[in-house]
């Protein structure tokens, strides 16, 4: 089997790790055009000019020794013409003009002036070619993954937020994935951009007046100045300025390269913990839902109860009133009683001593009547006491009742109390359900548009990209077809993939492309299914209206009836229509229904009395027959 051919930018990629091997490739070569372009600036220059440094050591970077060596020539030249800083290219023009008139005399070497001609060269010769060359080769690269590495994630003022415009919002934490690689990605985008800008700017900055200032160089350069003794030659740190930004730019896009490639499977991590919590939140819910029901059935069942005793209550305190009046009553005629009683007893005492000594029969009368009165006293009072027993028994229970009453009201505020709290978890319970809900489908959507394996087609040809929902299976009639097709259609796979209809519409020289890959790529085992199918496939993803029908048609005009007929005995149901449907008529339906209309008949004639006998009757396909009589039934005689 031959290997894959190398993918370029311009043809369609198979997969994500073609684009990822592309990406590692050309940053690879960007960083080898910077390595060779700052050398020959730093190597080269020092070489034309025989200037070596003094203490060269292998400690430190090349760029260090080359600028030590080159800041004493150079700032012997510029204090000679008494400036403070050298900032442009015609500041270095003037310098070297100045030398070529003699104006200098014996106090300049040659080998300054030779060396500040030289870095004048190469600065210019790089910021004309090299720096537009490596600034076009990084945008591309910025644009190629700007176009392929996409997050499926919106932020909002994503922008301004990069850039520092606008106060930064945190996410949901269940999201913070999503939202760190794409708030990552508008980063690298906005730190390549600023790079880039700074590369092909710097052309003009080196010959503005203004030219190139110190404190307006990267951290990096201006360090590097202190270092080398160069902090008045602000010219000379053009290209290093390029350089490093070059290689910060290169270093962002190697950082969102890696970020991409790992982005998926974060992503699917996110989404089995969400799928976790998902099941847990959902658990805690309907849990909440189940209790807050359970306590409002309880708070509900006690207020119906508690209803109730309201209203009992009601009437019992009219009859507490009630009852404490006529024990009052009864406690005054009791003890009324009772003090008579005792009144008469004291007299009876007395009375009957007076009958001892005077025995008459006024005092027997008189004694007479208090014994009785006595007795009726002794019968009335038990019975009052037992009548203000049983009122004060109904009253204590009246009582009983009323603080059993304060009793329930304050349970009944308990229960609604706790149906408060159960109501306020089950909102919460709710809220972090709904939360965990809508997060697991903004991931679930985004890992279902990266793990789609024909994402970087659709990409390259600007189709809308859809994710396969869970259920979506390759089990349509659309699919059978395809399977079908693939299996017979044998070579005829090229002409039949000539004829499939495409919207968006794709050109005569894409379709021969499509064509001549799929044919390269297959080389053993059965070609032409794997080719047909291949050649389906991608068919159907880059036609938005893909449907079964286009197919058909496509395969008669190949002239492929045979596959035809295939896909409508096998796939298409047939549609029976009502008027082709017969109903099976039963050959002796006719024969039964007549004899059923002559038993009719006969039922009513024997019903009516048209039929006096008993006459036994054969059965034929002609009709009723009769056979022989049997009796006759004789009016009864009347005597």
């Amino acid at each position: 089997m031959q290997p894959p051919k190398p993918w370029t930018k311009t043809t369609e990629p198979s997969s994500y790790d073609q684009i990822y091997k592309f990406l590692e490739h050309s940053l690879n070569e960007c960083l080898s055009f910077i390595d060779e372009i700052e050398n020959e600036y730093y190597q080269d220059t020092s070489t034309s000019v025989n200037i070596k440094p003094k203490l060269q050591t292998a400690r430190r970077p090349q760029s260090v020794n080359t600028l030590i060596a080159w800041s004493g020539p150079l700032n012997e030249l510029r204090n000679a013409r008494l400036l403070s800083d050298i900032r442009n290219g015609k500041t270095a023009r003037d310098l070297l003009t100045e030398a070529r008139t003699g104006n200098f005399g014996d106090s300049i070497s040659d080998e300054c002036v030779n060396l500040l001609k030289s870095i004048l060269d190469k600065t210019n010769d790089q910021l004309h070619s090299k720096m537009p060359l490596l600034a076009n080769k990084i945008a591309e690269c910025m644009n190629l993954m700007e176009q392929y590495f996409l997050s499926f994630y919106d932020i909002d003022n994503i922008q301004e937020v990069v850039q520092k415009r606008r106060n930064d919002r945190p996410p949901d934490e269940y999201v913070e994935t999503a939202y760190t690689y794409e708030k990552a990605r508008w980063t690298h985008i906005f730190q390549v951009n600023k790079s880039i800008k700074i590369l092909s700017e710097m052309q003009q900055r080196a010959e503005d007046t203004r030219g190139i200032v110190m404190s307006s160089l990267s951290k990096e350069c201006q360090e590097l100045a202190v270092r080398c003794d160069c902090t008045s030659l602000s010219y000379i740190f053009a290209l290093p300025e390029c350089y490093i930004e070059a290689r910060r730019a290169i270093q962002a896009l190697r950082t969102w390269l890696s970020e991409d490639s790992k982005y998926t499977s974060f992503i699917q991590t996110s989404l089995k913990v969400l799928d976790e919590k998902f099941a847990d939140e959902k658990k805690n819910f309907e849990f909440a839902k189940a209790h807050l029901s359970h306590v409002e059935h309880r708070a509900d069942s006690f207020h119906i109860q508690l209803k109730k005793a309201e209203q009992e209550n009601e009437l019992n305190a009219k009859k507490l009133e009630e009852l404490e009046e006529r024990l009052d009553t009864k406690e005054r005629d009791y003890l009324s009683k009772r003090l008579t009683s005792e009144v008469y007893e004291d007299q009876l005492k007395k009375m009957l001593q007076a009958a001892e000594e005077s025995d008459t029969v006024d005092n027997h009368l008189s004694i007479e009547r208090f014994q009785q009165e006595i007795k009726q006293f002794a019968r009335e009072l038990p019975k009052l006491k037992a009548q203000m027993e049983t009122i004060k028994g109904r009253i204590a229970f009246f009582k009983q009742r009323k603080e059993e009453l304060a009793a329930m009201r304050t349970e009944h505020k308990r229960l609604a109390q706790e149906a408060q709290v159960a109501l306020e978890e089950r909102i919460l319970r709710e809220n972090e359900f709904n939360r965990v809900a809508s997060c697991r489908d903004v991931i679930r959507n985004i890992y279902r548009c990266r793990s789609t394996n024909d994402l970087p087609q659709k990409i390259f040809y600007s189709l809308p990209i859809r994710s396969r929902r869970s259920g979506e299976a390759d089990n349509d009639d659309l699919s059978k077809a395809i399977r079908l097709v693939a299996k017979n259609i044998g070579r005829d796979w090229t002409r039949l993939y000539w004829q499939l209809p495409f919207h968006p519409a794709r050109g005569q020289e894409e379709i021969s492309k499509d064509i001549e890959y799929i044919d390269d790529k297959y080389h053993r085992g059965d070609v032409h299914q794997a080719q047909a199918t291949d050649s389906l496939n991608k068919w159907r993803r880059f036609h938005t209206r893909a449907v079964l029908d286009d197919l058909i048609r496509a395969l008669r005009k190949v002239r492929r009836p045979d596959i035809v007929q295939t896909i409508e005995r096998r796939i298409l149901k047939p549609k029976i229509s009502i008027n082709d449907i017969h109903e099976d008529v039963d050959p002796r339906k006719k024969e039964i229904e007549d004899l059923n209309r002559k038993l009719n008949h006969l039922f009513d004639k024997i019903k009516t009395g048209a039929i006096t006998t008993h006459d036994t009757y054969s059965y034929s396909t002609i009709g009723i027959a009769p056979l022989r009589p049997v009796r006759k039934h004789r009016t009864l005689a009347t005597h």
